[in-house]
C-alpha cells in the first residue's frame, strides 16, 4: 500500500493525521481535567522530551536503513558497469572479427540494463529485466560458442570469470531493487509521529498556549522526514533516484 502510493499524497495524509492528533491532545486535556484544577507541572516536559527523543531515534534508524539501501543500489550500478566494461576489454583477447561479433550484443545488453534501471513501475521493470536477462543469455551463448570453436587456452577462464561476475551483479541488483523497508515499520513510525503530536497537544494545552505556527512547522518537518525516508527506500519514482549514467556510458563506449 505505502510502496505504491504517491509520495506527496502520503506526506499530506500524514501531516493531516498529525494535526488531527495534535487537536485530539488539546481536547483530551480539556476533557480529562474538566471541573478540576489544572495540576500541570514541569514533569510533563520531561515526558514529552522522552517521547520525541525516542521518535528522533526511530527516525534516525529508519533513515539510516533507507540511505543504506540507496547506497547499495547505487554501488551495484557502478559495479555492474565496471563488470560489463571489463567483459568488453577482455573481448580483445579474441581476434578482431570474433571480438566485433560479440561487442554489439554486449552493448545491447548494457543499454537494456540501463533502461530497465530507469523504470519505476514494478510490472514494467520486471518485463524489462527479463528481456535484459534474455539478451545476456544470448551474449553468453555466443561467447561460449566462440570459446568452443577455439583450442583450449588460458583465455577461456578469464572470459568466463568476467561473464560470471557480470551475471552475478545483475542478480544482485535485482535483489537490491526488491529490498524495501517493511511496511509494518513505516506504519509504526507514522503512528508514533501521531502519538507524539497528541502528547504535544496535551502538554501545550496545560500551558494555556497553543504555539500553532511553531507546531505546524515542526509537524511539516516530521512529515517531510518521513517522505524522505520513503523516497530513499524507493528505487525509482521519487525525487531521489539511482543514476544509470555509468551503464549508459559503458554501452556507448562499447558500441
Amino acid at each position: 500500500m505505502i510502496d505504491n502510493a504517491p509520495l506527496l499524497l502520503i506526506g499530506c495524509v500524514l501531516l493531516m493525521a498529525i494535526l488531527a492528533a495534535y487537536g485530539i491532545g488539546h481536547i483530551l486535556h480539556g476533557v480529562l481535567l474538566r471541573g478540576r484544577e489544572d495540576e500541570s507541572t514541569s514533569d510533563e516536559s520531561y515526558v514529552l522530551s522522552g517521547v520525541f527523543g525516542l521518535l528522533a531515534l526511530l527516525m534516525a534508524f529508519a533513515f539510516s536503513l533507507a540511505i543504506g539501501r540507496y547506497e547499495t543500489r547505487r554501488e551495484l550500478v557502478i559495479d555492474e558497469a565496471n563488470a560489463i566494461s571489463t567483459m568488453a576489454s577482455r573481448l580483445s583477447l579474441f581476434d578482431e572479427p570474433q571480438a566485433a561479433a560479440l561487442r554489439l550484443p554486449l552493448a545491447t545488453y548494457a543499454r537494456a540494463r540501463a533502461e530497465a534501471g530507469k523504470i519505476d513501475d514494478d510490472a514494467r521493470w520486471q518485463g524489462a529485466t527479463d528481456e535484459a536477462a534474455r539478451l545476456g543469455d544470448g551474449f553468453g551463448n555466443l561467447l561460449f560458442a566462440t570459446l568452443r570453436s577455439m583450442p583450449p587456452d588460458t583465455r577461456g577462464p578469464v572470459l568466463v570469470q568476467a561473464y560470471n561476475e557480470m551475471s552475478d551483479l545483475a542478480t544482485a541488483r535485482h535483489a537490491a531493487r526488491k529490498a524495501r523497508l517493511p511496511e509494518e515499520v513505516l506504519l509504526l513510525l507514522a503512528l508514533y509521529c501521531c502519538a507524539g503530536a497528541t502528547m504535544l497537544g496535551y502538554t501545550l494545552a496545560g500551558t494555556g498556549r497553543r504555539h500553532t505556527l511553531a507546531s505546524l512547522i515542526f509537524f511539516a518537518l516530521l512529515a517531510g522526514a518521513f517522505v524522505t525516508i520513503l523516497d530513499l527506500d524507493r528505487p525509482r519514482g521519487g525525487a531521489i533516484l539511482v543514476p544509470q549514467d555509468e551503464l549508459e556510458a559503458v554501452a556507448r563506449a562499447i558500441s
